[in-house]
């Protein structure tokens, strides 16, 4: 998750009853009303709300300047919102309330409120014309009557309030339907994309609990130290964090220069580390958190006996089993298992941001840094290329059909880019917002430009600081 997202939502401008019973109640309401229809413009919005029947019970029909959407299934909007919900709910945190994100046509709302009968549960829905429809439809009769759930209207919150709802909730907590967002105004771009960054990471996490958990367990009996008393370890010393993006390839031989040195302190991610090794390029540390056997070709056929690995405590566990150095675990933000030894041990929590490369910034920045470079972190397929020489992961990307644009790094043009790395794009910028105390430089001199950083190249960057 986006370090206090919520903050987005302050200011957009930067950014049952029985089902017997429910049935009944459609059929009255269809003698008289066939067909419900509302039509509103309303910041650019055409809007036509239809009630249509479903093989089980009647849902909703938008159709949004000149797109059709239906609540939840066209075939059995119960059976959907049921698992909608069970699949919501797992790793929910007990001591929060939960925060859904979207009326739809209510069935979900129930589904969770009856699954949850002692959580408190608030609703938010940000389309104003659709609220005002919904409360005088026969939908809102099974949801008015849950005494556990509060329904919020957007535009009526106060900054203030807007952002206590949201962030009085882990991201585990906060549920978001994508009804909700298909019908969100425009005025509230910058909330929507905000809360589909989460989506899609709440979901990665998701496919992928299993294998963390499964990690979890074998990763703990190692008994490795944590990082709680190496805060500040490297204060006063200018850092350079390595990814393993395209425009790596031509930063090495400088790299080689200032590593020679041996007055920057350099964190790799696990990725970069092959390139830099056969380079002549020893990182002081690097850092692996993926949960899939996907990292093991990282570690193979390498010595760095001298080389701190800092791992996520739900990383693929034979890939830290090949590191024959120092390791130190990482317990991270969001997972909860994690947060709990974390507080047993008394040892911090690092955000982990989505990528090893955003959970690198945070520890090294607990380690000290003050002052940090990013060399490698294209965020972008440079050259059509997904990452640097020597490195396992590495393809051609021929493909842009579906590749998304952003600008640059010198701001003089587009590159090609996916929906994920427009996420820790995203992680990086909020993150320097929020510590302007300090120096950030984007050194890749290549893929994407990262607001909130400064850009020089990485010879200005030395001769800055050496």
């Amino acid at each position: 998750m986006p370090p206090k997202f919520y903050m987005y939502l302050l200011y957009p401008s930067i950014i049952s009853v029985e089902i017997g019973i429910v049935q009944m109640n459609f059929k009255l309401y269809f003698i008289y009303s066939r067909l419900l229809m509302y039509y509103n413009g309303c910041g650019g919005m055409n809007l036509k709300i239809s009630i249509v029947e479903t093989r089980t019970v009647p849902t909703v029909k938008i159709d949004l300047n000149g797109k059709s959407i239906v609540f939840h299934s066209k075939y059995d909007p119960l059976h959907e919102a049921a698992v909608w919900s069970e699949s919501s709910l797992k790793g929910l945190k007990n001591q929060e309330e939960i925060v859904i994100v979207g009326l739809g046509a209510g069935y979900h709302i129930r589904a969770v409120a009856e699954a949850m009968p002692d959580k408190l549960i608030t609703v938010i829905e940000f389309n104003d014309i659709f609220l005002t429809w919904f409360k005088d439809s026969p939908f809102y009769a099974s949801i008015v009557i849950l005494q556990n759930v509060s329904i919020k209207q957007f535009s009526d919150l106060s900054p203030t309030e807007r952002g206590c709802v949201f962030s009085s909730v882990s991201s585990t907590n906060l549920l978001i339907h994508k009804n909700g967002l298909d019908i969100s105004p425009y005025e509230y771009e910058n909330v929507k994309a905000v809360l589909e960054d989460i989506k899609i990471q709440k979901n990665s996490i998701s496919n992928q609990i299993g294998h963390m958990n499964m990690n979890f367990k074998k990763n703990i009996i190692l008994n490795d130290d944590g990082i709680g008393k190496l805060k500040n370890k490297y204060a006063g010393k200018p850092m350079i964090l390595v990814s393993a993006g395209p425009s790596l390839d031509k930063q090495l031989p400088l790299f080689k220069k200032i590593r020679d040195e041996n007055f920057f302190i350099i964190g790799a991610v696990g990725t970069a580390v092959k390139p830099l090794v056969k380079f002549g390029i020893i990182p002081d540390f690097f850092a692996i958190i993926d949960p899939n056997q996907a990292t093991y070709n990282q570690l193979t056929d390498l010595t760095l006996p001298y080389t701190t690995l800092y791992y996520l405590s739900t990383a693929y566990h034979d890939t830290i089993m090949l590191h024959n150095g120092p390791r130190r675990v990482i317990w991270q933000d969001g997972y909860e298992e994690a947060e709990k030894i974390a507080s047993v041990k008394n040892d911090p929590i690092i955000q982990t941001g989505g990528s090893v490369a955003t959970a690198l910034l945070d520890l090294m920045v607990f380690l000290g840094g003050k002052s940090i470079a990013l060399v490698g972190q294209d965020l972008a397929y440079t050259d059509g290329k997904s990452h640097a020489n020597d490195t396992h992961a590495q393809k051609k990307i021929n493909e842009t059909r579906n590749a998304k644009k952003v600008i640059n790094y010198d701001q003089t043009g587009e590159v090609y880019t996916a929906k994920n790395l427009i996420i820790y794009r995203k992680w990086f910028e909020v993150y320097a917002k929020e510590h302007q105390k300090l120096q950030l430089y984007n050194c890749t001199e290549g893929g994407a430009y990262i607001r909130n950083w400064e850009h020089i190249s990485l010879q200005d960057y030395h001769l800055k600081y050496s």
